[in-house]
């Protein structure tokens, strides 16, 4: 079993090489330049090549039969950048409603069907909150989770509530209403969240704005008030993204 897990990573490695093959000045490569430029043998390096082409991380002109990095590289290379967009705008606005409520402050965006945190900033308190950059939670529970799931279409909205039906459908559609979503213990006990969404230019959610912290630090009557701090920040955070302000949240 453990011969079969190193094989697997070993590939994952060689095929990383490979595409760490191209540069500017190698924009395309024979087969043979690329087995030569990782060290491996020519049958074993078309075997992953062919992988590559496959999934569109390499593609082939077949009339000089070189390869060329595929769509899908570039793909990904804007996503990196657009997420870094999003986030160097919204760490001011972050660190705003984290100075003026020393609660955590993440920030979430769409996986397949999970969420992902790409940005937090922590409280200071010894007794808060933890979630790390990069962990994949439901959209069926928690503020950010059904706050992005309300954007999403209706046929992705039923397909994970039939997996896990901790909400309603209406429930959701009540979310988009709001503008906002609070979560109290819904993920984990005695926390309670608040999120709202950030548009782009298109009038797109792509992400979601939330403080997370002990329900104890969030007092019913304060409620509205950080609400309206989550719910405003996200907005100018959409406008800086392009977001026309006439759409209403």
């Amino acid at each position: 079993m453990m011969l079969e897990k190193d094989a697997n990573v070993r590939s994952v490695e060689r095929a990383i090489d490979i595409l760490n093959c191209f540069t500017k000045e190698r924009l395309a490569l024979t087969l043979t330049e690329i087995s030569k430029q990782v060290g491996l043998a020519p049958s074993t390096a078309l075997r992953i090549v062919t992988t590559l082409v496959n999934n569109n991380f390499l593609a082939k002109n077949e009339e000089t039969q070189k390869y060329c990095l595929g769509y899908n590289i570039a793909q990904l290379g804007l996503l990196c950048f657009y997420n870094m967009d999003l986030r160097d705008i919204s760490k001011p606005y972050m660190y705003r409603l984290k100075d003026i409520y020393n609660e955590s402050v993440s920030l979430y965006t769409t996986q397949g069907n999970y969420r992902v945190c790409i940005e937090r900033i922590e409280s200071t308190h010894p007794l808060r909150r933890v979630v790390n950059i990069g962990d994949n939670l439901p959209l069926t529970r928690g503020a950010s989770g059904r706050l992005l799931l309300a954007y999403m279409e209706k046929e992705v909205i039923r397909y994970l509530l039939e997996d896990d039906p901790y909400t309603t459908e209406e429930a959701i559609v009540r979310v988009r209403q709001l503008g906002y979503a609070v979560s109290q213990g819904e993920r984990e006990e005695g926390v309670t969240s608040i999120a709202a969404p950030i548009f782009n230019a298109q009038n797109k959610v792509i992400a979601a704005l939330s403080i997370s912290g002990p329900s104890i630090r969030f007092a019913e009557e304060e409620m509205p008030e950080r609400i309206n701090s989550v719910k405003e920040c996200a907005e100018k955070v959409s406008l800086e993204l392009g977001h026309k302000k006439e759409h209403s949240y």
